[in-house]
């Protein structure tokens, strides 16, 4: 998709959202440097309180699901909050008020994703549980959308930082040009 298919000048902002939400869901698995981080430093490192409590659960150790659902807890809000962040300051530079709002939305929906789960949690432990699970998958998919246009996740050209490829053809003339 160009930019002009996604400029929300020429669309509505439900359909630029629309469009926006797809292309940066989609277009980033086309980068392995993208992939990789978000598998090795979101999901392994960045997540690794949850995968303590969860060895920890299956090795026996813990017999209620309280460590993994804070782990989850402080996982995903983090996550979602700095990726937040993050799109809205990127977006406000652009001007692109869809992106502002969507991030915040996204920032309140974690913040009472939170506090729903900790009130619920005693009355219905597997519910809450579910939800914080729900809501970490939630948090590397907004992280993901956030992050899927950096190009310092991209493989770029190894001559980009010099102006692209010396080969190319150079624009403009010189045939008036002189030197004294």
């Amino acid at each position: 998709m160009s930019s002009k298919d996604t400029n929300p000048n020429q669309l509505g902002d439900w359909q630029y959202l629309g469009r926006e939400i797809w292309r940066r869901s989609w277009q980033p698995f086309k980068n392995v440097p993208f992939v990789f981080y978000v598998i090795l430093a979101i999901i392994c490192l960045g997540g690794l309180g949850i995968w303590v409590e969860v060895i920890k659960g299956q090795l026996g150790q813990t017999a209620d699901n309280s460590g993994l659902l804070i782990a989850l807890s402080t996982f995903f809000p983090a996550l979602i909050g700095s990726a937040s962040l993050q799109l809205i300051l990127s977006s406000t530079g652009n001007s692109d008020k869809v992106l502002v709002s969507f991030s915040l939305l996204a920032c309140f929906v974690s913040f009472f994703g939170v506090v729903l789960i900790t009130v619920f949690y005693p009355v219905h432990p597997s519910w809450s549980l579910g939800a914080a699970v729900w809501f970490g998958i939630f948090a590397v998919w907004f992280w993901w959308f956030t992050n899927g246009d950096e190009l310092t996740y991209q493989n770029a050209p190894i001559d980009a930082a010099a102006g692209g490829s010396t080969a190319r053809a150079v624009k403009g003339n010189l045939s008036e040009f002189k030197v004294d």
